[in-house]
């Protein structure tokens, strides 16, 4: 089955994910066997327009969702998620299973790119077929499962942990900001009317602190700055450059 014929994009580049999933189901109702070649599809005028970079790992989910699947497995080059990153701790355990809750901790915001983002999407909505990450060079290694929800009891108290470089703060000091009704709002809106998501926002009594992508900060740092001045009139605003974030993922940590 050719994707560009079942695999639709909008004249922006952007999945039409609906479309799809009724042309798919359509074309896939009484197929016994089908493949589908990954990566790309199409746009309106017939071009070609491919996914980034994984792609295949989205065309999988996408069928997978589209033909109501029970199980999806994701064939790769790792016997699945791994509990640390192993350019930084030799040979890290697997992950025998994990949910679709902690998946996005590890991968979608910390970098952990065994799967890629988009295909955890399509599964969710299917609500949530069981899916497995498996190694195509080791096929006899269980790999990871992902699933809903489990009352398998995890091995560790911490499924895993990721980390990315790359993240700048800006910390907010003002006395008694906990009072003043819409303080985060103002300060949120100021990065928001400069194009510029968050990653994450601790706050304290007096404090706030936004973490931000540093390369996207950076061209818009000063605009910023005096647009908070002038929303929330702080006491001082103090950046700190080349910072890390880390998560710590698992089920087990709740009781612990």
């Amino acid at each position: 089955m050719i994707a560009a014929e079942v695999i639709f994009f909008d004249d922006n580049g952007n999945f039409e994910a609906d479309t799809t999933d009724k042309e798919l189901s359509e074309r896939l109702e009484h197929v016994e066997r089908a493949v589908t070649p990954g990566i790309y599809g199409s746009r309106h005028d017939g071009t070609v327009k491919t996914f980034s970079r994984g792609g295949s790992d989205v065309t999988g989910s996408i069928v997978a969702k589209a033909i109501h699947a029970d199980l999806y497995e994701n064939w790769t080059d790792v016997s699945g998620m791994l509990v640390t990153d192993p350019r930084i701790v030799d040979n890290p355990a697997v992950i025998e299973t994990i949910t679709y809750k902690e998946l996005p901790e590890l991968g979608l915001i910390m970098g952990a790119t065994v799967l890629h983002e988009d295909a955890i999407f399509p599964l969710r909505q299917e609500r949530y077929p069981e899916s497995i990450i498996r190694n195509t060079n080791r096929p006899q290694d269980k790999g990871t499962v992902l699933v809903e929800s489990t009352c398998y009891k995890p091995a560790y108290t911490i499924t895993g942990i990721a980390g990315r470089k790359g993240f700048a703060s800006i910390n907010i000091e003002k006395d008694m900001m906990n009072s003043e009704i819409g303080f985060g709002r103002k300060v949120l809106q100021v990065f928001e009317d400069n194009g510029l998501s968050f990653e994450h926002m601790p706050s304290g009594i007096d404090t706030l602190t936004v973490y931000v992508h540093q390369s996207e900060f950076e061209e818009k740092e000063q605009n910023i700055i005096s647009g908070l001045h002038r929303a929330v009139a702080p006491d001082a605003i103090d950046l700190e450059a080349d910072l890390a974030l880390i998560a710590v993922v698992g089920r087990g940590m709740r009781r612990n």
